[in-house]
C-alpha cells in the first residue's frame, strides 16, 4: 500500500495534467480513503508553498507529442487630462484585450497566435510557426516582432510604465516575415526580413523591410545585469502609397490625439532607423534607456529628412524585488513578488520616473518636438495581477501647438 500511494504522489507532483488536476486528484484520493485526512492536509499544505512563486501561463493540455496552453491579458484603462491649449478627451478605455494559443509538436516545432479584441475590433497579433531543433537557436515564420529595440520587445505586461516612450514609433513592429534567432553566455544575435503585417491593404507591391539586433550582456545574475545592444531596421516604402508618416500620442492610449506628427511625407522611396540601447539592474534599482535615429530616403528632388527620439528611466523596487532579465532573449520578463499581497505580504512596490523627447522636424517637415516627463507607481498584487498608476507631464514646441499638459491615468492589469 505505501508503494502504491508512493506512485501516485510522485505522478500528482511530476506529472501533472493541468493546474486544477492536482487538487482534484488529491481530494479524490482522500475521499477514497488512500490518503488520511491529516495526510492530505499535510500535502496541500506542501503543494501550496512549494509552488507560492510558480507561475503557470496559461491552461495546459499535454500528451507525448503536443503541448498547448491557452492564455490571454487584460488592461483597462482610466485617464484625466489637465490642459489648457489642446482638448485631449478624458476617459476610459480597454487597452488590451488578448487571447493566446500557444503550443510544441514532436519538440522541434512550436506555434503561437494571439488575438486582439480591444477597441470593439479583432486583429491578429502574433501568428508564427518555431523550428528550435537547433541548439540554441530558433527560426520563426510567420507574423512577429521585428528584432528593434529592447523596450519594443519587452512585453507590455511587464513594462514599469503604462505605455512605451515617445521614441517607440520608429520600431517596425509586427510584420509577416523569416527570422533566426540564437545566443551565447553574453550574447544575443537576431534579424530577419519581412514583408507587411496581415491587416495592411495593399493595391500594388507590399512594403519589405529587414531587421538585425545585436546585444552584449557581461553580467546577468539573479538581482544583477547588465544589458548593451544595437539594433538596425530598413524598410521600402509600398509602391501604392510612396508615402511614411510619423507620429506619438502623448504616452497615454486613452486619448485619441497624437501632439507629434508630421503627416504623410509623399514621395518616399525608404528609411533606416537604428538604435543603441543600455540597460543596468542592481538589486531593487534599475536604469535603462534609448537613443533611436530615423533617416528617410526620398525620390527625385526632394530633400531626405531625419528624425530622433530618446528616453532613461529608473526604477526602484519599495518592497526589495528586482527586475528580472532573461539574457537568453535580452528582455526583461516577470516580476515575481516576494510575498503575495493577501498571502503573508503586500505585493511588490515599484515607483519609477523616465523623460522622454522626440523630435519629427526637419527642413520642410514640421512634425514636432514633445517632451515629456512620467512618474510612476506599479503594485504586483501577485505575478499576475497589477496595478499601475502614472502621472505624465506633457510639453511640446510651437510647431505642435505649445501645448502643456498632465495626464493622470490608472490600469488595471491581470494576464493568465
Amino acid at each position: 500500500m505505501k508503494i502504491h500511494k508512493l506512485a501516485i504522489l510522485i505522478f500528482i507532483f511530476l506529472f501533472p495534467v493541468n493546474g486544477f488536476a492536482e487538487d482534484d486528484l488529491l481530494e479524490i484520493l482522500r475521499d477514497n480513503g488512500t490518503l488520511t485526512r491529516k495526510q492530505y492536509k499535510k500535502l496541500k499544505l506542501r503543494k501550496n508553498k512549494s509552488g507560492s512563486q510558480r507561475v503557470v501561463e496559461g491552461l495546459r493540455q499535454e500528451s507525448r507529442d503536443f503541448k498547448f496552453r491557452i492564455g490571454g491579458r487584460l488592461m483597462i484603462d482610466a485617464a484625466v487630462y489637465d490642459e489648457d491649449d489642446q482638448d485631449l478627451g478624458s476617459g476610459t478605455n480597454i487597452r488590451r484585450a488578448r487571447l493566446f494559443f500557444a503550443g510544441k509538436v514532436y519538440e522541434d516545432w512550436k506555434f503561437r497566435t494571439q488575438i486582439e479584441f480591444a477597441d470593439n475590433l479583432v486583429s491578429i497579433r502574433d501568428a508564427f510557426i518555431a523550428y528550435a531543433g537547433f541548439e540554441k537557436t530558433l527560426i520563426k515564420i510567420g507574423n512577429f516582432y521585428e528584432s528593434f529595440g529592447l523596450e519594443s520587445w519587452t512585453s507590455s505586461k511587464f513594462d514599469p510604465f503604462m505605455e512605451d516612450s515617445l521614441s517607440v514609433i520608429f520600431s517596425p513592429g509586427r510584420n509577416i516575415g523569416v527570422a533566426a534567432y540564437t545566443y551565447g553566455d553574453r550574447w544575443t544575435v537576431s534579424g530577419g526580413v519581412f514583408g507587411e503585417g496581415p491587416g495592411d491593404s495593399r493595391t500594388d507591391g507590399e512594403g519589405f523591410g529587414a531587421s538585425g539586433r545585436l546585444t552584449f550582456s557581461p553580467i546577468h545574475q539573479k538581482k544583477k545585469a547588465v544589458h548593451l545592444g544595437v539594433a538596425v531596421a530598413f524598410r521600402g516604402v509600398p509602391d501604392d502609397t510612396q508615402s511614411v508618416t510619423f507620429s506619438s500620442k502623448p504616452e497615454s492610449n486613452v486619448t485619441p490625439v497624437s501632439l507629434v506628427n508630421t503627416g504623410a511625407i509623399t514621395d518616399s522611396l525608404s528609411f533606416i532607423n537604428w538604435v543603441l540601447e543600455a540597460a543596468v539592474v542592481v538589486g531593487p534599482f534599475s536604469v535603462q534607456g534609448e537613443y533611436v535615429q530615423s533617416h528617410l530616403h526620398r525620390k527625385d528632388n526632394n530633400p531626405n529628412a531625419q528624425f530622433q527620439g530618446s528616453y532613461i528611466f529608473a526604477s526602484w523596487f519599495l518592497t526589495g524585488e528586482s527586475r528580472p532579465y532573461n539574457y537568453k532573449s535580452a528582455i526583461f520578463s516577470r516580476v515575481k513578488p516576494n510575498k503575495n499581497a493577501g498571502q503573508g505580504g503586500i505585493g511588490a512596490w515599484e515607483a519609477a520616473i523616465r523623460y522622454s523627447q522626440i523630435d519629427l522636424n526637419d527642413g520642410v517637415i514640421r512634425g514636432g518636438e514633445e517632451e515629456n516627463i512620467t512618474l510612476g507607481l506599479n503594485w504586483y498584487v501577485n505575478p499576475l495581477i497589477r496595478f499601475m498608476g502614472n502621472v505624465v507631464f506633457i510639453d511640446t514646441d510651437p510647431v505642435a501647438g505649445n501645448v502643456n499638459a498632465t495626464a493622470i491615468q490608472m490600469r488595471a492589469q491581470i494576464d493568465f
